[in-house]
């Protein structure tokens, strides 16, 4: 037999679970508790620190954010999302148009698990639509429908057509070779 105050304690923790995310600070950068994307609200799933290592040393590269309607705790969970999601990463050093190129050409290569025929073309559209970025400089992807839209900052820099170029987006952070597996497990809350 329960008593009241465990029953009260159990329920209390149950519904601290359930409530989204509060606004976190990582790194000096402010992430928001909620974003809105095509006048939807979405709540941050998760964020965490994208680390690279420079040969021994690990540099911190970005904060990414991670954006759903609601809670994405597992893989098979975002990749069967109907959306909106919204990722936002925020640059911890200035980079170059090329830096910023190959960046995401050796994220897409290394951890892309699911592709198609003409993936190559849109991958690298994608991919020419970021420019330099200063020290906290802002990236954003929106994926809703069956658009992925880029953004620096708050200007759209271009969209890519297609729930396949989605998919494979989503393998980057969520398939079985992510950008970091530890960054994977911030970003679904974990």
């Amino acid at each position: 037999m329960f008593t009241s105050k465990q029953i009260l304690l159990a329920i209390s923790c149950a519904s601290l679970l359930s409530l989204p995310l509060s606004a976190a600070t990582i790194e000096g950068v402010a992430v928001a508790p909620e974003v809105t994307v095509s006048g939807k609200k979405l709540t941050l799933n998760g964020a965490g620190l994208r680390t690279v290592t420079l040969i021994v040393i690990p540099v911190k590269a970005y904060v990414a954010a991670f954006y759903t309607p609601s809670a994405q705790n597992s893989p098979q969970a975002v990749m069967a999302s109907p959306g909106p999601l919204q990722f936002q990463f925020t640059f911890l050093q200035g980079v170059s148009s090329n830096q910023v190129a190959q960046a995401w050409k050796a994220q897409f290569d290394t951890s892309v698990t699911e592709t198609y025929a003409g993936f190559e073309k849109d991958r690298d559209a994608f991919i020419g639509f970021f420019g330099a970025l200063k020290k906290q400089g802002v990236q954003k992807v929106e994926i809703e429908g069956d658009q992925t839209r880029a953004f620096e900052g708050d200007t759209l820099k271009g969209t890519i057509t297609g729930k396949d170029f989605q998919k494979a987006f989503l393998s980057l952070w969520f398939g079985a070779k992510p950008v970091q597996a530890s960054l994977k497990k911030e970003l679904l809350g974990n």
